[in-house]
């Protein structure tokens, strides 16, 4: 009784284990691929003195390659249809198919104010610079399926990330 014991509590301790070290590798996906949106997007800036707006928007319905991530991977590289501009356009790469589905938003006009931030809590106000170019990247991920979203974004003012993942 005492080893069916043992092993019960070494199961769970492996599940919940593994469990966070699967949330852990899709989150190291998204942060790598905001960092090469954050680097593309400032030489894009410095080239062209504006950030540049792919998605016209953040959200569900906005992002690339899936408009609505779920228990699945997309591959990268498709055409955008709904896109401002194409991924190509900033160099973005992505070698493996994707968890995450990720979306950059950078209004022609800087004094547009930034868009609320959903959060699984509620909502949280963008770090932005009012009048001064910005961008605002994100990545979405339900890696479960269950419709609740880890939420990561990255703002062109700090190199900060804030990250919701879906269990907190």
């Amino acid at each position: 009784m005492i080893t069916v014991v043992i092993v019960g509590v070494l199961a769970v301790i492996a599940a919940v284990g593994y469990r966070a070290w699967v949330r852990s590798s899709h989150t190291t996906e998204a942060t790598d691929i905001l960092s090469h949106i954050r680097s593309a997007e400032e030489s894009f800036r410095a080239e062209n003195g504006v950030y540049l707006d792919i998605s016209s928007a953040l959200d569900l319905g906005y992002l690339y390659p899936a408009k609505t991530p779920g228990a699945f991977t997309t591959a990268w590289g498709a055409s955008c249809g709904f896109c401002s501009h194409q991924w190509s356009a900033i160099n973005v790469e992505v070698n493996a198919p994707v968890a995450f589905g990720y979306a950059v938003y950078a209004p022609v006009d800087p004094t547009t104010p930034a868009p609320a931030l959903k959060l699984n809590s509620g909502t949280a106000v963008a770090p932005i610079t009012p009048g001064a170019p910005w961008y605002i990247a994100e990545a979405v991920a339900d890696v479960n399926g269950d419709g609740i979203y880890t939420r990561i974004y990255a703002f062109s003012s700090t190199s900060t990330l804030l990250i919701d993942n879906e269990g907190n």
